[in-house]
């Protein structure tokens, strides 16, 4: 899955979930709540799957990566967005797509 160019920085552990239900909500059409998958990333599109969060303890920053490449401009849009609006900061993603 390819990395979205943009990272959440500065996110305390403690505040992960609260961020990305409020990602879930206000940006994905019947979006309720991000939950905590098995594999430790973070399911935020209202089970669409087609994009998930992780989050980056060692640099408190979330990376959000998408199923597919062509989706990776439309999500870093909703992202950049909320992050403007939130006053969330942010930054470029450094890690290459798998």
């Amino acid at each position: 899955m390819p990395y979205c160019q943009t990272n959440f920085r500065a996110v305390p552990p403690k505040r992960v979930e609260e961020v990305l239900s409020s990602l879930t909500k206000e940006s994905f059409v019947g979006g309720q709540s991000a939950y905590q998958l098995d594999d430790g990333s973070y399911s935020i599109n209202a089970g669409e799957n087609d994009i998930r969060a992780i989050y980056d303890q060692e640099n408190t920053e979330i990376k959000f990566f998408c199923r597919y490449q062509r989706g990776m401009n439309f999500y870093d849009k909703k992202l950049m967005a909320f992050a403007t609006k939130h006053g969330i900061d942010t930054k470029p993603c450094t890690v290459s797509s798998e």
